[in-house]
């Protein structure tokens, strides 16, 4: 009863009254309650909608967003659970904290301490500060050591599983941002007529392979679907080509999501291969843009992507199988034949960074080098989006060193860090690989460098600088796929 008067707006009073022989009775009655919004009578509504007003009306009492615990609501940790991570052997965050420290050199004795003891994964290494994930057990510890040292601290993330549940969410039309026109869902490319893409939420692979499906049915004069290889779980490894036919047009290799916790880059990329086929069929896609042949591996590391979505939200390897430690995966950015296994990768099959047994051990690098080997003669540039860090790097990653064409590659990622600050404000750094992320030995960037040498070679990562760090609401998805789509048509306008 008090649920239904609050969603009406009414607040009940209780009132004494004096009955028949002397008897007390309890008598109700409702006053409005400024500032609470009316709703339709009670008698006009189903049961549906009336839950749906309880819970709303509840909502001011409330700091937090009351539907993670309506057990009926998409948006409930209940039914994200259920749908997604209802397996016994799904791995919890529970009390896990993500904190960034405002330091960056990392020689420190006191910060080495710090990191070795209580801190287990650094995320990120930026102008900010390092993003480093504290157990929930080692919480109270880690405080205990700050507060003894001259070192500040954020604690950006206080616990990764509410962290985890929302990047599970899908947005509404309520939920979008009104002021914000880059949050547009009515746009033609978003609503593609048998797509199971919304780009409201973070889909499974199947789903990312049904749309480059679609695109390839709806655009057959533009498209054409590669596979060029398959992944130790028997995933295929597909390649959709854009392209108008010409022999001398430039080709551009654009991936995402090689670590499988990154579902940003990849939404984002199918976002914006959405936008520029919808664009190029209706004859308003950039002149330079319809001047390439593109070439797009939306999902690197599809094993490991879904393994993230029902297990291990988390995980950013593939699903290797070391039998002597009994330990899965290997890091695929570390797995290329330039400068492997140096600094900035691991020997050790348990960590995140571990490089593999040997260089292009894995299916999925062998995929990517037989087929970039091939383009050798053609490619104009290799571009890597991931995340995160809101950055564009460019060789070398082993070292800090300068490759041949440095020059054109910091013009070319200065003007698109202009142009991402004239579509919504970003800021976003540049550099070498090594000055802006440490050492990153193996990587697939430095490997294209090496030994194709096209005119650009990029590792995009984009948001955010550490607020969310890999668990990025979908509310950032379109934002970054505009960011992504004007990249790629800064790389086609200035490709010579």
């Amino acid at each position: 009863m008090m649920l239904l008067l609050l969603a009406l707006g009414l607040v009940p009073l209780l009132t004494t009254v004096a009955g028949v022989g002397g008897a007390q009775w309890l008598l109700w009655r409702s006053v409005s309650v400024p500032g609470l919004t009316a709703l339709p009578d009670l008698w006009t509504l189903n049961s549906s909608e009336l839950y749906e007003a309880t819970f709303e009306s509840l909502q001011w009492l409330s700091p937090t967003d009351l539907r993670r615990f309506d057990f009926l609501s998409p948006s409930s940790t209940y039914q994200i659970n259920r749908r997604y991570r209802s397996g016994a052997s799904v791995k919890r965050y529970y009390g896990h904290q993500l904190w960034k420290l405002h330091e960056t050199r990392l020689r420190q004795p006191k910060l080495r301490t710090f990191l070795r003891h209580f801190g287990s994964e650094v995320w990120n290494v930026n102008q900010d500060g390092i993003d480093v994930i504290i157990e929930h057990k080692n919480v109270a510890a880690a405080q205990q050591y700050m507060a003894q040292t001259a070192f500040s601290y954020n604690i950006m993330i206080d616990d990764l599983e509410t962290a985890i549940d929302e990047t599970y969410t899908e947005i509404s039309d309520t939920d979008t941002d009104q002021d914000n026109p880059l949050a547009n869902y009515s746009l033609p490319w978003l609503n593609r007529e048998g797509v199971l893409l919304t780009w409201r939420r973070y889909h499974d692979q199947a789903d990312i392979q049904q749309f480059l499906q679609n695109v390839l049915e709806t655009h057959a004069e533009l498209a054409e679907i590669v596979q060029i290889g398959v992944t130790r779980n028997k995933r295929p490894l597909e390649v959709l080509r854009v392209s108008n036919g010409n022999s001398n047009n430039f080709a551009v290799f654009v991936d995402a999501g090689m670590q499988a916790r990154d579902w940003l880059s990849p939404a984002a990329l199918t976002y914006a291969i959405s936008k520029l086929t919808w664009l190029w069929e209706q004859g308003q896609a950039d002149r330079a843009m319809r001047h390439i042949d593109w070439y797009f591996l939306p999902l690197v590391n599809p094993d490991g992507y879904q393994y993230s979505r029902l297990t291990d939200r988390l995980w950013t390897k593939n699903r290797n199988y070391d039998a002597a430690t009994g330990c899965y995966g290997v890091n695929l950015d570390r797995n290329f034949d330039y400068a492997w296994g140096e600094a900035g990768a691991s020997s050790n099959p348990c960590k995140n960074l571990y490089r593999g047994a040997k260089s292009f051990s894995e299916p999925e690098t062998r995929a990517m080098r037989s087929f970039l080997l091939g383009m050798r003669d053609y490619l104009g540039a290799y571009v890597s989006f991931g995340g995160y860090g809101q950055t564009i790097t460019y060789p070398w990653g082993d070292a800090d060193y300068v490759t041949s064409n440095q020059r054109q590659l910091r013009h070319t990622a200065r003007q698109a860090i202009l142009n991402f600050r004239r579509l919504n404000h970003a800021e976003y750094s540049m550099g070498s690989s090594y000055r802006q992320k440490l050492a990153r030995s193996g990587n697939a960037a430095d490997w294209v460098q090496q030994h194709i040498e096209p005119q650009f070679v990029y590792n995009v990562f984009l948001k955010d600088q550490g607020r969310y760090g890999y668990l990025m609401p979908p509310h950032y998805i379109l934002e970054s796929g505009e960011e992504v789509y004007e990249f790629l048509k800064t790389i086609a306008q200035q490709l010579q």
